[in-house]
């Protein structure tokens, strides 16, 4: 199936008329951005999502947070957390090969895609870094929930 076709039947999955301008199409979930674009030169399809910015205090600490959930994607579900180096924003990508997509797997692909996004998204604006005293002082990164960064 072509990226076009696959834009076309998830647009029919969801009640939403949908196009692609050059190999891409954005949609807007609540106050969220989805971008889907052809990634043609490996015939994949990438899912593209701005997570936010992240707090000016405790930025090594998150920093080390978001590399454990990227680890094994065990807080992305999948996806890559990156960090843009020109904005200092952190962004959330997927990929997968258009041969394995059809309307109805990118339509799970996609939600599944904005939940991971809307939870990191939480997690970066409610962020405030550990405070510790002085004795207590440790390289750990901080833990979001009792088990991990995030949990899909």
């Amino acid at each position: 199936m072509t990226f076009e076709e696959l834009i076309s039947g998830l647009g029919s999955k969801i009640g939403v008329e949908l196009t692609s301008d050059d190999g891409s199409c954005v949609i807007n979930v609540d106050d969220m951005v989805v971008t889907l674009m052809s990634l043609p030169d490996s015939d994949r399809l990438a899912v593209y999502g701005e997570i936010g910015d992240p707090p000016p205090e405790g930025l090594e600490q998150l920093l080390s947070a978001m590399l454990e959930a990227n680890h094994l994607f065990a807080g992305t579900a999948g996806a890559t957390i990156s960090r843009d180096h020109e904005t200092g924003r952190f962004h959330l990508c997927r990929q997968e090969p258009l041969a394995t997509l059809d309307a109805d797997s990118l339509a799970a692909l996609v939600e599944s895609f904005v939940n991971t996004l809307e939870i990191l998204r939480k997690a970066i604006a409610s962020y405030r870094p550990v405070a510790k005293s002085a004795a207590e002082c440790t390289d750990e990164a901080p833990q979001f929930g009792a088990t991990g960064f995030v949990q899909v």
